[in-house]
């Protein structure tokens, strides 16, 4: 009776040390995954409208994530600018955006008309057409990222 339970304990923990030698060795499953590429983000397409008011104006740009992990854009600011929000249009209200906007791993986030934009407010001096507004786009984990926004005609539309 010993025996056999001496020798079902050596088998048990053969295949406990299989098991455990295999999950090592699985190059394909999250056991063997190494951890996610770091969040690699691109700011394109930023541009100003041409404000009809000298000293206020609204930004958009696309923001992509081409990293395996999510990011978080904290703030943006503008050295022409007095002050720069992130705000969110609806159909009938505007608000601003508390807590940031995430740009998920492999993902994007758009700032569009209709949507998500940057009230930028004492700009000076006033945009001009085809001049650009320098926006300091402020991520958790990718850090301040440079990007000039074209100031383009009231009607402008970016192709999509």
């Amino acid at each position: 009776m010993r025996r056999t339970a001496v020798a079902c304990a050596a088998v048990a923990a053969a295949l406990g040390l299989g098991l455990a030698a295999c999950a090592g060795t699985d190059h394909q499953g999250a056991a063997g995954a190494g951890p996610a590429s770091p969040a690699k983000i691109a700011v394109t397409g930023a541009y100003v409208p041409m404000p009809a008011s000298p000293d206020m104006a609204v930004a958009y740009f696309d923001i992509n994530n081409s990293g395996g992990t999510a990011d978080q854009l904290l703030s943006v600011s503008a050295p022409t600018a007095q002050s720069a929000e992130m705000d969110q249009s609806t159909a009938t209200s505007m608000s601003a955006i508390t807590g940031g906007v995430t740009v998920p791993a492999h993902g994007s986030a758009l700032f569009a008309r209709d949507g998500k934009h940057v009230m930028l407010m004492g700009l000076s001096p006033a945009p001009v057409l085809g001049h650009r507004i320098e926006l300091l786009l402020t991520f958790r984990q990718a850090g301040t990222i440079t990007v000039q926004a074209t100031v383009q005609p009231l009607t402008y539309q970016p192709a999509s």
